[in-house]
């Protein structure tokens, strides 16, 4: 994929070798595609004796110019369990694992004739009803079985042993960036001192935001680039949403929707309304952010230390400061909203 000249005849080789019923194979049109922030995208039109394919391949960039890294194997492994579940995303077709065939590691996928959120939403788009139809999204993939998951995902011992992990790794982010970062500490201590009802491990996205979710043609959410999902909290990819829609809006989890949100995923799955409200949504925008920012603060500090020339590494720490502001001003706010359900939640002792 780094050569764009040469995948037209690795393409049509690659396909010559996974489908060898395909006859008179060949790549009319081969192009880079916008939007792929930490990954390779492009575009292939293929033809052959039976017909026409529209696929996209989705490969890793060269290790000086990876914004974060992930595997393309066990998220290749994820696309296949989630679409056989049922869940609304391109199905992954084919795999080149090495690199061997197309350059790097690279998911083939189905072409998405779904709209991106964010285009459909500016060009007019309305939002009424969508945040019901984002609750049942996020249930649904949820309810993925856990045994279904790649091996390769942890798994934890349980809930406080999860979260006890999250939560240190906002302090572990300061000691391993190239410089103290205290603020990562009061986080992390804020985050332990009130921390939400128990709530089941689910599979979570791990990168829930408006930027990777599409509209269908009949109003539904599909979800794609699922390359940092793991098990987890169910309520973090809500946070996670919620976090980043505060600098692309829209918000569909704003003061106006987000009661009717939680009630149609209590409804979907059984959780009750101490477990998830619009406080426990709040607290994972702070908590369910650890993640990217890990990524963002290695990919930060690889580039100082010159192992990274992705100048992109750079300006995405204007994010981590942007956020810093965003995570005080919630714990403020929360601090006594999380004090009583933590009450509530022992039965007011």
């Amino acid at each position: 994929m780094h050569n764009v000249n040469e995948m037209p005849a690795r393409i049509a080789a690659f396909f010559a070798k996974v489908e060898p019923g395909w006859k008179n194979v060949k790549v009319d049109s081969y192009e880079v595609m916008t939007g792929g922030y930490s990954r390779l995208l492009a575009r292939a039109e293929v033809t052959h004796a039976g017909g026409h394919e529209t696929l996209v391949l989705r490969g890793d960039p060269p290790k000086d110019r990876q914004l974060i890294e992930t595997s393309r194997q066990q998220e290749y492994e994820l696309l296949c369990v989630v679409a056989d579940h049922g869940v609304r995303t391109p199905r992954a077709l084919y795999f080149d694992a090495t690199g061997a065939d197309l350059g790097t590691a690279t998911i083939v996928l189905e072409y998405s004739k779904c709209t991106s959120f964010v285009p459909w939403f500016n060009a007019g788009g309305s939002l009424d009803g969508l945040h019901l139809r984002l609750a049942e999204a996020i249930a649904f993939y949820q309810s993925v079985p856990i045994d279904k998951l790649p091996a390769s995902m942890e798994r934890h011992a349980s809930w406080d042993a999860y979260m006890t992990k999250r939560i240190d790794a906002w302090r572990q982010a300061s000691h391993n960036h190239v410089e103290s970062l205290p603020i990562f500490h009061y986080v992390a201590e804020w985050l332990d001192a009130h921390r939400p009802p128990e709530a089941p491990l689910v599979l979570r996205h791990g990168d829930f935001q408006s930027s990777n979710v599409m509209i269908s043609a009949d109003g539904q959410f599909e979800m794609i680039d699922w390359e940092l999902a793991g098990i987890g909290d169910p309520r973090e990819d809500m946070g996670y949403f919620k976090a980043v829609a505060q600098a692309m809006p829209p918000d569909l989890l704003d003061d106006t929707r987000i009661e009717e949100f939680c009630a149609r995923y209590r409804e979907l799955t059984g959780m009750n309304e101490l477990q998830v409200n619009p406080a426990t949504v709040a607290y994972f925008l702070i908590l369910g952010v650890v993640g990217t920012v890990e990524q963002l603060m290695q990919g930060g500090a690889k580039w100082a230390t010159g192992e990274n020339h992705l100048f992109t590494s750079v300006f995405n720490m204007s994010s981590v400061v942007f956020g810093q502001s965003m995570w005080l001003a919630a714990a403020s706010q929360l601090s006594e909203p999380m004090k009583r359900i933590a009450a509530a939640a022992q039965g007011g002792k």
